[in-house]
């Protein structure tokens, strides 16, 4: 062998696998036995005087490629990742503090291999212990030729960047280092000192690396996209425009665009923008660079610009957004994915004579993530990837295929120079039930509070076709309804087994509602609190009930019909006994009473059942016919002609300003008659209720 027979080669220090040895430490004769695992791999297998045909070399590559179970169970753990989603490989060995890495045809992959491999190398070196992880230039790398290692096989088989990773202590080829042990202060007497480090190292590279390995790991995930973008009204707080980029599927998203209310000049707007990662990093609670990157490239890059004429534009400051809440002051997913800035078009001469009349404009938005990187100027395919390098990932001009990325100039705004008075904002007259018409059979019920407070109950289904119920408290944002937290109730029973104490509130998602008028907004949702994927969406939607005595805005909604009594007691009821259970009342305009039952079956599934009834009096409401449904499916796949309605029973509530009866006598099986004793829990704003 090239190498002493009384060199340390076993226990802690072993290089090869045991492939032929066995576990005692005292067996001398196999300690030599095994094969170098990081010789073993294709597609340089056995090409290199660096490995070896003779089984006792410690650089022996095996009797073939792969030919070794790890190897083998390795190249499986990558097919199961799945292999599609592979974006980065490191081997780590001990020591010398170097990445070796090889480069294959694949000029690009090589170019972002070296580009991932600064990132790592200068922001290790940013630590106070300051150790720099030496690499070699590309330049100086021969094409096409290995030695049979791990990194190799994923450069060439699986084209994403590869190295393996020799962690400190150096070698001794570092400036200032003496290698080994030594550059702990040990004596270096020999060279096996370095494969141990000392205690008092241990903690220090394991952290530092994580961290490192991390900032490596953000920067494969993909370039930044554009997520959202909102304009607020700053006198007002509506939305006047939303956009976003919903996921479509693997490769392409379709843009959301939502406008209220064109743009006017000389009024104040805030501008909202958040993409799909986080963007900053923070030192002392202030935004800075990234340790390692320039503090040069943190800025943002906006524009305004009108096919019809020139247009001139005022942006402040941006600010980056590190507290939860979404538009306008908080960031949307993660911690400084967001930032906002002031924004109006002047009432200056250019504009009020490029602005006649409605224009469209076109609002151009780039910046570089936390390691540099452009973001994508089209979102409309996403970054993935794919052959070595970034498909999907646009430049300015539109290019595919330069891993350069661009400012994105995929939004269009309406703008006038008319006055258009106030944008639209939410009143009283909110407080309806909601559906999207291409999705009837599903729906919500809004309760406008007093205090800026919403209450939302969402009556839906899940993946199984079966009923499923969330509810939530939000605030009022101009023409906003915000619910930051969407609660899934469990534990329920229905009936006298009915325990409030088996019952659990869980933080499902999250939701948020639009209003571009009095009857008609759009409501966006994320799912993402389960035991399953994210999953989002958003629906139209469209009135479907007018209560009465709350006007949505400055006319009447129901000329000539006088508020009756009975408009008192709309809004939500229960029994404390069977607190996670409930009734929402709506007494409509024209007298007729819609009654929902968020509940549960005998089984513990929630379940809701509902109907429109009549007044005997002012306090006594009787549903002679309510109703359940089935089949209906939550999200993508819900087909409104699949969903059935069919009849559940009876119900009569007897109500008070803040108490009351409800007596019910189902039809289906499996449900008890019973009677459950009410009490108020909200109030709708605009309406008063005195006994």
């Amino acid at each position: 062998p090239r190498y002493p027979e009384d060199w340390p080669r076993d226990g802690r220090m072993r290089r090869k696998n045991m492939h032929g040895a066995d576990d005692d430490l005292q067996t001398e004769a196999d300690h030599l036995q095994g094969v170098d695992l990081n010789r073993n791999n294709e597609p340089f297998w056995a090409t290199s005087e660096r490995s070896s045909y003779d089984t006792s070399d410690l650089v022996y590559h095996g009797a073939h490629a792969a030919s070794e179970p790890e190897i083998q169970a390795l190249d499986a753990a990558a097919q199961l990742g799945p292999a599609d989603q592979l974006s980065l490989f490191t081997d780590l060995h001990s020591y010398s503090q170097v990445h070796f890495w090889q480069r294959s045809a694949n000029n690009r992959l090589t170019l972002l291999t070296e580009r991932l491999l600064s990132t790592f190398t200068r922001h290790h070196q940013s630590f106070p212990a300051g150790k720099y992880y030496w690499y070699a230039n590309r330049r100086n790398l021969p094409v096409n030729q290995g030695i049979g290692t791990t990194d190799e096989y994923f450069t060439h088989i699986y084209e994403v960047p590869s190295w393996t990773l020799e962690i400190e202590p150096s070698g001794g080829e570092h400036d200032g280092l003496p290698g080994g042990g030594a550059d702990y202060g040990g004596l270096g007497r020999n060279g096996h000192d370095g494969f141990i480090l000392p205690e008092s190292q241990v903690e220090r590279v394991r952290t530092e690396l994580a961290q490192t390995f991390a900032v490596a790991y953000y920067q494969q995930t993909a370039p930044p996209s554009l997520k959202s973008l909102q304009l607020i009204d700053d006198a007002t707080g509506a939305t006047v425009f939303a956009a976003g980029w919903d996921v479509v599927d693997a490769r392409h998203r379709s843009l959301f665009r939502f406008q209220a209310q064109p743009l006017q000049v000389g009024r104040d707007y805030r501008a909202w923008v958040a993409w799909d990662k986080p963007m900053r990093w923070r030192e002392n609670g202030e935004v800075a660079a990234l340790p390692g990157q320039s503090s040069g490239l943190l800025g943002i890059e906006r524009t305004i610009t009108s096919d019809a004429a020139e247009i001139t534009g005022q942006l402040g400051e941006p600010s980056w957004l590190d507290t939860a809440g979404g538009a306008p002051g908080g960031y949307l997913r993660y911690r400084d994915d967001a930032a906002e800035w002031s924004f109006s078009l002047p009432a200056n001469e250019t504009n009020l004579a490029a602005l006649q009349g409605i224009v469209d404009l076109t609002l151009g938005v780039g910046v570089r993530d936390l390691v540099s990187i452009q973001s994508d100027a089209d979102p409309a395919t996403v970054a993935r990837w794919q052959n070595g390098a970034w498909s999907g990932y646009e430049a300015a001009i539109g290019l595919d295929g330069g891993d350069t990325g661009g400012v994105d100039t995929t939004l269009t705004v309406q703008a006038t120079a008319d006055d258009l008075g106030d944008p639209f904002v939410l009143a009283p007259g909110t407080s309806a039930a909601w559906f999207d018409i291409e999705r009837s059979g599903e729906g919500f019920l809004v309760e406008m509070l007093a205090d800026q407070r919403a209450v939302m109950y969402w009556f839906t289904y899940d993946t199984e076709g079966k009923q499923d119920w969330y509810t939530a408290v939000g605030e009022v944002r101009g023409n906003r309804l915000v619910f930051p937290e969407m609660i899934l109730v469990s534990g329920g029973e229905f009936g006298p087994g009915f325990d409030p104490e088996k019952v659990t509130r869980s933080v499902i998602g999250s939701a948020s509602f639009t209003w571009s008028g009095c009857d008609s907004g759009v409501m966006d949702w994320v799912i993402d609190g389960d035991s399953g994927p994210l999953r989002q969406g958003r629906m139209k939607l469209d009135r479907l009930t007018n209560v009465m005595a709350l006007p949505c805005d400055e006319s009447d909604p129901t000329p000539g019909v006088p508020s009756h009594q009975a408009s008192r007691l709309s809004g939500s009821w229960y029994d404390p006994s069977h607190s996670g259970e409930g009734y929402i009342l709506q007494v409509l305009d024209d007298l007729r009473i819609l009654v929902y039952w968020f509940s549960y079956d005998a089984g513990g599934q929630r379940r809701w059942f509902y109907g429109v009834g009549t007044h005997e009096d002012d306090s006594t409401f009787v549903f002679e016919d309510l109703y359940t449904t089935r089949g209906g499916v939550f999200g993508a796949g819900f087909d409104p002609d699949t969903v059935e309605s069919l009849p559940w029973g009876r119900l009569e509530l007897e109500l008070a300003c803040d108490s009351g009866t409800a007596r019910f006598n189902p039809t289906e099986t499996g449900f008890e008659a019973g009677e459950l004793a009410l009490i108020r829990l909200t109030v709708l704003d605009g309406l008063e209720c005195t006994d």
